[in-house]
């Protein structure tokens, strides 16, 4: 069917139609046939009158959980899709560390029979050892060809699996995502820093993410390839990261939404809920993951969701499991991030940048192309709660707050969840 979209502000950069407001036509194929300032005149199967509204090409969230197969009370691929539709995002890449992990073919071929649908698109990452456990090389050419997006490893520490990973990876121009982390520096719970000693808590101090970056970096710089830190969250990263773009390397790195506007103060009063991976980090921390920001230093910004159950939440700081649930309240956090950067400086982290390090074709906001839009409203508000939380699970520390900024919702050729 026919599908009219009326008075949308056009926000991206890249459309010759950046900051109008227009009048979308897209085709029964799924293409935009036409845009314009003026009124479309045509019967279209749909129509749909918004109130200058913001649209752009559609979201991609680089990092999240969807906890399928294995941890399906937490989350699952369907409910994990409804709430990233619903979240403004078109495409999710998701994470490997599913129980089995992500490994095989018939993973690759569960994943995507099982997340077929007409909105967001789901792009498995595969482990690239056998269980994720660091020692032997799964089959990267056959996941590849599977339909892998990139690879990536819970536990790799062996500097020569590593080493020889890059090489094998560059053979296809593949993607190795690094979860920066030294194992034996990373064991803690929350920040090495002042409050780790008022509360007496066992800390992860910052350089257990720099190590690792330091020395994927001396491993690509020798073998070549591509690598992508993801979750990055210390000032000392970003340095490194800045120093190694300016050497030439193919790096890049994305860091997860709340890193940017939360800091480790917030662990004072044992909420479980503020305890993540990487950790809530110091002020002067947060402050250069925003300069890495602006300067281009930092391509992506991801969710980095992580959904847990009640009893893995509920229990002593200790115990508690790393993670928040951060889809649904992503784009209402982007919006506090922009009070430090532009918000158009930050759609490109969410859709441009996460789809050129990726090899995804960038949709456009353009009369011929296939229709892939996200429509917000950074005007709008919202109630978080347990009745609007579309997650399975609830570890969110934004839980039961009135939030700005609302999705209004998603195109993906000529479907859409807006009624």
């Amino acid at each position: 069917m026919s599908l009219l979209l009326n008075s949308l502000v056009v926000s991206d950069p890249l459309s010759k139609y950046y900051n109008s407001c227009v009048n979308i036509l897209i085709s029964s194929d799924g293409k935009i046939d036409k845009i314009s300032k003026k009124k479309i005149n045509t019967k279209a199967r749909k129509t749909i009158q918004f109130n200058s509204n913001k649209v752009s090409i559609g979201w991609i969230d680089f990092s999240a959980n969807f906890c399928d197969p294995g941890f399906e009370n937490k989350e699952d691929l369907e409910s994990g899709i409804k709430l990233a539709i619903n979240s403004g995002f078109t495409d999710v890449i998701i994470k490997h560390n599913t129980n089995p992990v992500i490994q095989t073919k018939n993973d690759i071929s569960y994943i995507k029979n099982k997340s077929l649908n007409n909105f967001c698109r789901i792009h498995p990452i595969a482990s690239t050892t056998k269980n994720s456990n660091g020692e032997q090389m799964n089959e990267l050419m056959d996941l590849h060809n599977a339909g892998a997006i990139a690879f990536s490893d819970s536990n790799l520490q062996n500097t020569e699996l590593i080493l020889n990973i890059l090489l094998y990876l560059k053979q296809f121009n593949g993607l190795y995502i690094s979860k920066p982390k030294d194992i034996y520096l990373s064991n803690g719970l929350v920040n090495d820093g002042i409050n780790s000693n008022i509360l007496g808590l066992k800390s992860i101090p910052n350089i257990s993410e720099s190590i690792a970056i330091e020395r994927d970096l001396s491993l690509l710089k020798y073998s070549g390839g591509r690598i992508h830190f993801s979750g990055i969250s210390t000032k000392e990263s970003v340095d490194l990261i800045r120093n190694a773009k300016k050497n030439g390397l193919n790096v890049t790195c994305d860091v997860p939404i709340y890193n940017l506007i939360l800091d480790d103060n917030k662990i004072l009063d044992f909420d479980t809920n503020f305890k993540v991976f990487p950790p809530l980090r110091s002020k002067s921390d947060m402050d250069e993951l925003i300069k890495g920001l602006l300067d281009g230093t930092i391509d992506v910004i991801s969710s980095n969701h992580e959904p847990q159950d009640i009893d893995s939440k509920k229990c002593e700081f200790e115990k508690a499991s790393f993670g928040i649930i951060s889809q649904q309240t992503f784009f209402s956090n982007l919006l506090e991030v922009s009070r430090k950067l532009p918000f158009e400086k930050l759609l490109e982290k969410i859709t441009v940048n996460p789809r050129n390090i990726l090899g995804i074709s960038n949709p456009l906001i353009k009369e011929g192309s296939h229709a892939s839009l996200t429509i917000f409203d950074e005007k709008g508000s919202w109630d978080y709660n347990e009745k609007t939380n579309l997650s399975k699970s609830m570890n969110s520390p934004w839980m039961n707050w009135s939030l700005r900024g609302e999705i209004i919702g998603v195109i993906s050729g000529n479907k859409t969840n807006i009624s």
